[in-house]
C-alpha cells in the first residue's frame, strides 16, 4: 500500500461517519419534514355549492298582520302604507263588590299606545286616534279605515317630540273630555279605534300589538262607587287590553314563489336545499361555511329600524310546513336595513355540521325574518331559477392526510 493510499482511508472513514451522524440527527428547532413516514396532518380544500335547481321556494301566511309584537303605521313610506286598528275587550257596566254587582261612576279614562320604533330624522310626528265601529273584525279593510278617519271621529291627537324614539303615548280624558270616549249602550262596553300618522316627510312607526307586552295598547277606566253603609266612595280600575289588533296595508305585495322572500305580512319564509356530497357528509372536517344571498331589489324598510334575517336548520323536510330548529346556537343571523343592496353573507358552519353523519339532518335552511309580521322590511333574494343571482354555499373543509398510499 502506498503512502497516498494510507492517507485516503482515514479521510473516507471520517466522511462516512459525518454523513451517518447528520442523517440521524434530531433537529429539535426545525419544522418536521417527513411526508412519507409521519402519520396525521390535513389537506384543506374549498368548494362552492349551489341549490338544487327548482327545489328552493317561498311560502306565505306563517304570521298574520297583528299577530306579531308590533303594529305598523306609516305615512307615504315607500316600504308600505299602513293603518292600525284596535278593538279593546268589553268594559262591564257594573262592578262586583262583596258578591254584589254595583253601578259605578267614571272618574277618568286613559288611552295609551306603546311607541316601539321610529325614524328620528323625520320631524313633526302627529299620531291621531279615531273612533271606529265596535263591530271591528278581520273583514275591515284599509279603505274602510281611511273612510272612517274623519274629523268627526277624532278621539285625540298626539304631537310626538322629535327627540322621542320609544315610550308610551297616553292621553287622559276627564271631566268635559270624557265625552270623547263615551261608549254607547249599543256597543256593549266595546271601544274600537284606529291609528293614523302624519309627519313632515314620508315615515313610519311601530306601536305595540296585543302581544307587545308592556307596549300593548291599553284602555284604562278609573271609577268609583258608593261604599255600602258608608258615606265615602270606593275607587276601582278596569284595565282592558286588545281583543283584536292588526294593521291594514294599502297594497299588499304579491308573493313570487320563484324568488326567496322573507318578511312582510302575512309573513313569508323560504326553504333552501343544497346537494351534500358523501365526502362532506362522512369524511370532512368543516372549517368554514358561508351562505351567500344576492338581493334582487333594494331592501325597503323604516330607516334606523333594523330587522334580522335568520337561517335555521330544517329538522324534517316537509316543504313549507318543515319544522325549523329553534336552538340559537345553530341559527345564523344577519342584519337587514332600509336601502341595503349588498350580498348577505352568513356563517352557517354550526348548522351545516348537523348535516353530517349517517343520521344527519336534511341539507336545507329555512330563511325567515325577525321580528315577523312586525317590521316594515320585506326582502327578496335570487333562487336557483334566477341566473346570476343564485345563492351559494362556500365550504372550506379539511381531509385527514393518509398515513400511507397503497
Amino acid at each position: 500500500m502506498t503512502t497516498t493510499q494510507i492517507r485516503l482511508l482515514p479521510s473516507i472513514a471520517a466522511t462516512a461517519a459525518i454523513l451517518l451522524v447528520t442523517a440521524c440527527q434530531e433537529r429539535l428547532a426545525a419544522p418536521v419534514d417527513c411526508p412519507n413516514l409521519c402519520p396525521g396532518g390535513y389537506v384543506v380544500r374549498d368548494t362552492v355549492l349551489v341549490p338544487l335547481t327548482g327545489t328552493d321556494s317561498s311560502y306565505e301566511g306563517y304570521v298574520l298582520a297583528g299577530q306579531g309584537g308590533s303594529l305598523r303605521v306609516s305615512y307615504q313610506l315607500p316600504a308600505s302604507e299602513d293603518r292600525a286598528v284596535i278593538k279593546f275587550s268589553a268594559r262591564p257596566d257594573s262592578f262586583d263588590f262583596r258578591d254584589t254587582l254595583r253601578a259605578y261612576t267614571i272618574d277618568s279614562v286613559v288611552l295609551s299606545i306603546g311607541l316601539q320604533a321610529r325614524d328620528t330624522a323625520v320631524k313633526n310626528l302627529v299620531v291621531s286616534l279615531y273612533r271606529l265601529p265596535s263591530a271591528l273584525d278581520s273583514s275591515f279593510t284599509f279603505f274602510d279605515a281611511d273612510t272612517a278617519f274623519t274629523p268627526a271621529n277624532v278621539i285625540d291627537t298626539f304631537m310626538v317630540a322629535d327627540t322621542v324614539l320609544r315610550g308610551t303615548l297616553s292621553r287622559t280624558f276627564k271631566g268635559a273630555t270624557l265625552s270623547q270616549v263615551v261608549i254607547p249602550a249599543s256597543d256593549s262596553g266595546v271601544l274600537a279605534m284606529g291609528v293614523q300618522l302624519r309627519a313632515a316627510a314620508p315615515t313610519g312607526i311601530r306601536i305595540g300589538s296585543a302581544g307587545g307586552g308592556s307596549a300593548a295598547p291599553l284602555f284604562t277606566t278609573y271609577l268609583h262607587f258608593p261604599t255600602p253603609g258608608d258615606t265615602t266612595t270606593t275607587a276601582r280600575t278596569f284595565v282592558k287590553g286588545p281583543s283584536f289588533a292588526r294593521f291594514l296595508t294599502q297594497n299588499v305585495p304579491v308573493l313570487d314563489t320563484t324568488l326567496l322572500t322573507v318578511g312582510g305580512a302575512p309573513s313569508a319564509r323560504s326553504i333552501l336545499r343544497f346537494p351534500w356530497p358523501a365526502l362532506l357528509r362522512d369524511s370532512a372536517q368543516l372549517v368554514r361555511v358561508t351562505l351567500e344571498l344576492i338581493p334582487t331589489t333594494t331592501v325597503l324598510g323604516l330607516p334606523l329600524d333594523t330587522a334580522f334575517l335568520q337561517a335555521r336548520p330544517v329538522l324534517s323536510d316537509f316543504g313549507g310546513k318543515s319544522p325549523a330548529g329553534t336552538d340559537g346556537f345553530y341559527i345564523a343571523i344577519a342584519p337587514l336595513v332600509d336601502g341595503q343592496t349588498d350580498t348577505v353573507r352568513m356563517e352557517v358552519r354550526r348548522a351545516v355540521s348537523l348535516w353530517q353523519g349517517s343520521q344527519g339532518l336534511p341539507p336545507a335552511f329555512m330563511l325567515q325574518l325577525f321580528p315577523e309580521a312586525s317590521s316594515f322590511i320585506r326582502a327578496t333574494y335570487g333562487s336557483s331559477r334566477t341566473p346570476g343571482f343564485a345563492p351559494r354555499l362556500r365550504v372550506t373543509y379539511a381531509l385527514t392526510f393518509p398515513f400511507e398510499n397503497p
